[in-house]
This record gives C-alpha cells, structure tokens and sequence, in this order.
C-alpha cells in the first residue's frame, strides 16, 4: 500500500511523526506536510493567492504570466521526514497525488479533535481529507482529543495509541471495501490518558455555536461548545461524532462529498424567479 501522509500543523508536529511512524506498517510512507502551521485553513490553496507562508519567492497568484500558463511553482525544502511544503495541507494533497500516486491519503494526527458538519469544512486536517477524495484518492483525516492538555507538552508518544487505532482503520477500510461506498473517512480518537469504550459509527453534528462580543474595543470570540465538551455536558444526540468522544469511544465518521446537486423542482422552481432577472447584452 502507498500511503500519502499531510498534515496542517506543519511537518514538525509530533502528531505527524507519531502517524508516518505507525503507517510504515502498512507499506511505503510518503511525507509532504506544510513547512508551518497552516490550522484552520480549509480548502484553500496558493494557487491564485498570495500565501502566509511564500517565503522569498513573492505572489504566487495564477501564474498567467509564466512561460506555462497558470502553473505556478509552490517552494520546497527537504527534511528527515520527506518534503516541507510552503503551502497548505490541500497543495500538499495536491502534490503528493500528482507525483506519488498514492492508494490512500491520511491527514493528521491532529491535537485536538475535528468535530461537526458545521467545523469540518474549516479544519485544515479534514480538507487535507476531502482534496484527496476530488482527486479520486481515499482520504482519511485522524485527530486526537487533547482538551485540557498542555498542548506544546506533547510529544510523539503522546500520540502513539491515537495513531495504532488510525492504522488499524485505515486497513480494515481499504481491505474491506469501505471506499467503494464512501468518500472520505473523519477519525476522532480520545485524549491518550482516558480508557477506551469502543468505536462507534457517527455522523457530524449539527450542532453549532460560536459566540462573539465587543469588549473595551476589543471583540472576542467564544467557543461554548468547547466549554461543554470541558464540562461534560453537550447538547449532542447519540450517533454523533462529539457526544460519542465524550463518552470514551473512538468517532469514526463516514462522508461524501460536500456538492449535493439541488433537486429538479428547487432548479424549476428557481428557473421561475429568475427568468428574465438578467438583460441581454
């Protein structure tokens, strides 16, 4: 098995070498992950922009007036665990697919968990995930709770069970036929000093809150949900990916992709409201 592995916490993230390490078992790791931290990106690329993180190089933008149109060159440095890219997880993605031909892409192993239909599209960890799958290339994006934990404590041991229950996953779906059926794998495993109740089958949650506030000129953004999850007390049904974390077990989401074409009434019924909305030049 050829296994792509990325990350959006930048290649020298200890949850990345924890996960190349124990993916090796597989078969051959390739390693290309942002030279820096690049969380909470999304989907976005350097391509057509200009990136945080281009070093010398300036604009990378749409490469319109290069010699090979719209091709633009994203830098690079080699390190001891493949290639630091200066750019996000998705140009990683991108990358590693079109010059490594991977059988499965895996993201992570991210320090702190990836929860929800309303988050995921935001998490650099799980876009990393859903590149792979537009590409046609199984992805799975792996995180790990660390609520509570001293974030730049943790070492690659730290990471070790969290990244054995994502090797076993990823081979159990790929040998299993899970990618015939869907897209994209979201893994969620407890904070390493908590015992383990099982896996369960989730889907994101679809409860969201994000809160703000103006104070003495300054705004604030507040997470209640987090709270919650600190607390032990959510507002999360059963079968959903944050309640099942809170209660020890390992979320395993399956998901397709985003684009859900409207049905055909919806499609009629806005071909009415907007006929003749737009004149002819």
């Amino acid at each position: 098995m050829r296994v792509l592995v990325t990350n959006d916490d930048g290649i020298d993230a200890p949850g990345l070498r924890a996960l190349a390490d124990a993916l090796s078992a597989l078969g051959e790791v390739r390693v290309l992950a942002p030279a820096r931290n690049q969380s909470a990106v999304g989907r976005g690329l350097s391509y057509g922009r200009m990136g945080p993180d281009r070093g010398n190089e300036g604009e990378t933008g749409l490469g319109d007036g290069e010699d090979e149109p719209f091709t633009v060159t994203i830098p690079r440095e080699d390190h001891e665990l493949g290639d630091a890219v200066h750019g996000t997880p998705c140009d990683c993605v991108i990358l590693g697919v079109g010059t490594f031909d991977p059988d499965v892409v895996i993201a992570g192993c991210n320090p702190g968990a990836n929860l929800g239909a309303h988050v995921l599209p935001r998490s650099g960890t799980a876009s990393a995930a859903t590149e792979a799958a537009c590409l046609g290339v199984p992805g799975v994006a792996v995180s790990m709770d660390v609520l509570g934990m001293d974030r730049s404590a943790l070492s690659p041991g730290d990471f070790e069970r969290a990244c054995s229950v994502a090797t076993s996953v990823v081979e159990r779906a790929v040998e299993g036929g899970v990618f015939d059926a869907v897209d994209y794998l979201n893994l969620n495993v407890p904070r390493p000093d908590r015992d383990l109740d099982g896996l369960s089958i989730t889907r994101p949650t679809e409860v969201y809150d994000m809160q703000a506030r103006l104070d003495d000129g300054q705004y604030r953004l507040h997470n209640p949900l987090w709270s919650g999850m600190a607390s032990g007390n959510i507002p999360d049904p059963e079968g959903t990916d944050r309640r099942a974390l809170l209660d020890d077990r390992v979320s395993l989401s399956p998901l397709s992709l985003p684009y859900d074409p409207t049905d055909d009434a919806v499609l009629e019924r806005l071909g009415e409201v907007f006929e003749g909305s737009v004149g002819r030049s």
